[in-house]
């Protein structure tokens, strides 16, 4: 049986949709958190009513069951030097750089094993203009992991779409063993040797582990907050920066992810203790036998050569595999703290498609004037006599 394409436009059908829409994910290859309802949903009651959002989201059914969904928006965007583009893009991205939910694993949710049944019927339903007008559809920070992102590549491709799929960055990950002893051979020698370390070194600082502790009961939460915040400034204070929880948009969507995740049994929010003070603080999140780390926060006075994060991170490890999860998640990056304690990278895949069109011609000529202008320039400054280095700033 064909499936049939359903758009929602409207938030109440989207949160009518809620049930099948989990049910989809647990029966798909990408249950990720940030695709959950938990989290899609109060990012559109926060962001769905800035830079003229329109929901813009299409169902796939068969008969009665959902077998895929696409959960979109659409809003307008410029282009340099000034080109309207009608973008289709998914929810909980396209925020301000101010209120950046950095949210990874979005993208299309089909259902296991008939990715392309689903890549099939959304290049449809976009070439017929299922979803209404548009020149571009964005679909950033998927997991590269799967076929989807290259079954919907061709699919677009064979509607006779301007389509790229692009790598952006990878995800660090640890798929846990059955046991610590088992992670840490299966670590590379010099990693092993430098966490063996870290948690030496920082245990002689603290006179033994640190007490973690974590928000079990709905009176803990305002607490758990109170202390991941402040140690989120003081840490970014360093940084000349007060953190990304400064942006009003992304604290009252996280006020709401916080309390849903908590209802449902999702959020990891807790803290470390040394000697009765919090020095550590952790924002995870828990879903089907995984914790993806989002957000951190710790305390300057620590030590510089006690690294603190790198513990925080060792003793949460330890913890998830005690527990019997199968997955700890660095989220997107490949920071060095990440990388010395990962055992694997997942990519991170980026996928635009474009109709052929008046604007998206003067979009590519524009760039490649915007590039070759930049060539120049730099052609020029290295043709300069170089300036005299800054003196460094001095420390205070």
């Amino acid at each position: 049986m064909k499936l049939s394409p359903t758009l929602i436009t409207d938030p109440r059908r989207l949160v009518e949709l809620r049930p099948a829409w989990e049910g989809l994910l647990a029966r798909s290859s990408n249950d990720a958190i940030m695709l959950h309802p938990h989290w899609m949903l109060p990012w559109w009651d926060v962001f769905g009513s800035s830079g003229r959002r329109t929901l813009r989201s299409i169902a796939f059914f068969e008969g009665d069951h959902l077998v895929g969904f696409a959960p979109l928006v659409s809003r307008p965007h410029l282009y340099r030097p000034g080109i309207p583009f009608r973008r289709l893009e998914t929810l909980a991205s396209g925020e301000d750089r101010a209120d950046e939910t950095c949210s990874d694993y979005l993208g299309i949710i089909a259902e296991r094993d008939r990715e392309g049944e689903l890549a099939s019927a959304f290049a449809e339903a976009l070439s017929s203009g299922a979803c209404g007008g548009w020149d571009e559809i964005l679909l950033p920070a998927m997991s590269g992991e799967g076929p989807l992102p290259v079954m919907l590549r061709d699919a677009l491709l064979a509607r006779g779409l301007y389509v790229s799929l692009k790598d952006s960055t990878a995800a660090a990950y640890v798929p846990l063993p059955k046991t610590w002893d088992a992670y840490l051979s299966a670590l590379k020698p010099n990693k092993r040797s430098q966490l063996k370390k870290s948690l030496r070194t920082f245990e002689e600082w603290a006179d033994g582990p640190p007490v973690i502790a974590r928000v079990r009961f709905p009176s803990e939460l305002a607490e758990g907050k109170r202390i991941l915040l402040a140690l989120h400034r003081e840490r970014w204070s360093a940084e000349g920066s007060e953190g990304v929880f400064a942006s009003p948009r992304f604290a009252a969507f996280h006020d709401r992810v916080m309390s849903e995740m908590f209802a449902a049994g999702m959020l990891d929010l807790g803290w470390l203790s040394v000697r009765g003070e919090p020095i550590a603080a952790f924002y995870n999140l828990r879903h089907a036998g995984k914790i993806y780390f989002y957000q951190s926060g710790r305390n300057l006075e620590v030590p510089a050569e006690v690294r603190v994060g790198v513990a925080m991170h060792a003793y949460l490890i330890r913890a998830a595999i005690e527990e019997g999860l199968r997955e700890y998640d660095f989220l997107a990056g490949t920071s060095q703290y990440k990388m010395s304690l990962a055992l694997a990278t997942r990519p991170i895949v980026n996928l635009r498609a474009a109709r052929p069109s008046a604007v998206e011609m003067a979009r590519r000529t524009a760039e490649r004037v915007i590039d070759g202008a930049k060539i120049l320039r730099d052609h020029a400054r290295r043709g300069r006599p170089s300036a005299a280095a800054p003196k460094p700033p001095r420390r205070l």
